[in-house]
């Protein structure tokens, strides 16, 4: 089945997935036409974000369909150095 994957610029990003894949294959398909990395996006679908772990069926997924994408922030602070912060204090 085809879907769509828009961004937020407005392009779109045809797709054409299994009812089986797994938000993460659809991520990957999503990084071979744009070179986004999979742990970079974000994907939403009737307003909450996808589970990589789940598939299109899951989700309910059907032709047509148009899921919104978009990155992940990155940075921060791991648990582990906020933790490490926290003993030297």
């Amino acid at each position: 089945m085809q879907i769509k994957v828009r961004t937020l610029t407005g392009k779109e990003i045809e797709l054409d997935i299994e009812p089986d894949y797994k938000v993460q294959k659809i991520k990957e398909r999503v990084e071979e036409k744009e070179g986004i990395p999979p742990v970079q996006q974000r994907l939403i679908f009737g307003g909450k974000q996808m589970n990589d772990d789940k598939t299109a069926e899951e989700y309910g997924l059907e032709g047509g369909a148009t899921l919104h994408l978009v990155l992940a922030l990155r940075g921060g602070c791991s648990v582990q150095k906020e933790s490490s912060l926290r003993r030297r204090s």
